[in-house]
């Protein structure tokens, strides 16, 4: 069963090993259990707050039931700071978006060079195969254990204001993050830095005029009746590389079986979530529609600026991959045509 719960001590799961001993003689099945703590960031209307938990029924029910996954209500740190708390052992599981400790994934980071995705599921599997097959998942998570990558479909732009190319974008205050920042200003555009889960306040008070997001954040955050004009741009601008991880001494407290339960699960899972957002996203944009909001696709013109404007990131993905020892223009390559076989 996996249950939604508050913040536990984290000598729980050690008291309950300890009660099952004292009732049952020797304790059995239950000494074996292990009881993980999951953090949470995202607001309670968000889809994750079901995606992560049908992940985690994969997980447990390949473990035997011998493991137990609590995603807490209440977070215990920001959106930047989720990383921290499994490197610290303060959560045993929490999942994150790289971007907001972009030092410290760089090379994770590759499945957000714009125009390589198209949807969630192919970006999600191809980067759980590649990152995992070129062994960086042991060089940048060190100090935690990845068990799972997935991605959200591409961005596109929400606007209180029409939107019908990029020179609307000119002046306008829009909410972006990571690599949109960059991309925004290069634009002309206004770019604002605001938390996801502070979005919608921020719209409604009209500190910005738009929001950078996949059509599932229009659900997500309640946004589908705040911003009504869409800006689509063809076969996806970029996305976000997240990533879900245990910490060390979680990892460690596993017995084999465990562990191959999160192990196994490494490529279906990070798929699984990717297609669960896929899900979403059509269903957001149909509300959208529904709303009666107006959605312009980018032109073939401004497209082929788009592609000039952010050329940059993968040029820059190179060179720090180059830095790194790889090759980094056959890194890219690789990791595109991986998201081709999955599409």
């Amino acid at each position: 069963m996996i249950r939604i719960s508050t913040f536990r001590p984290a000598h729980a799961p050690a008291l309950a090993v300890a009660a099952g001993l004292a009732i049952g003689g020797s304790g059995g099945a239950t000494a074996q259990t292990k009881d993980l703590r999951m953090a949470n960031w995202l607001p309670p209307v968000h889809h994750m707050q079901k995606s992560i938990p049908a992940w985690a029924a994969q997980i447990e029910k390949a473990s035997g039931g011998s493991v137990k996954i609590n995603l807490m209500k209440a977070p215990l740190a920001k959106a930047p700071g989720q990383y921290d708390l499994v490197k610290k052992g303060i959560a045993d599981i929490a999942f994150g978006v790289a971007a907001f400790t972009p030092k410290r994934f760089q090379l994770y980071r590759a499945i957000e060079v714009p125009f390589t995705l198209k949807n969630a599921t192919s970006g999600s599997a191809a980067m759980w195969d590649w990152y995992a097959r070129t062994g960086l998942a042991e060089k940048e998570f060190h100090d935690a254990k990845l068990i799972a990558a997935f991605t959200h479909a591409p961005f596109l732009y929400h606007s209180r204001k029409p939107l019908n190319g990029l020179g609307d974008l000119k002046g306008l205050k829009v909410r972006a993050g990571g690599t949109g920042i960059e991309i925004l200003k290069r634009l002309g555009a206004a770019p604002v830095f605001i938390p996801p889960g502070g979005v919608t306040e921020a719209v409604q008070r009209g500190t910005v005029d738009a929001t950078q997001f996949p059509w599932e954040g229009l659900a997500g955050f309640r946004l589908t009746k705040l911003t009504t004009h869409h800006l689509v741009i063809p076969n996806g601008l970029y996305s976000t590389a997240f990533w879900v991880a245990m910490s060390n001494k979680a990892w460690d407290g596993l017995t084999p079986a465990q562990q191959k339960a999160f192990s196994a699960n490494g490529l279906s899972g990070s798929k699984f979530i990717g297609q669960r957002w896929d899900a979403v996203e059509a269903k957001a944009k149909a509300a959208a529609v529904a709303n009666g909001n107006k959605i312009v696709v980018l032109s073939d013109a401004d497209t082929a600026k788009l592609r000039t404007v952010t050329s940059f990131f993968a040029e820059g993905w190179v060179k720090k991959a180059n830095a790194a020892g790889l090759d980094g223009k056959a890194s890219l390559a690789d990791l595109r045509k991986t998201v081709k076989k999955y599409e």
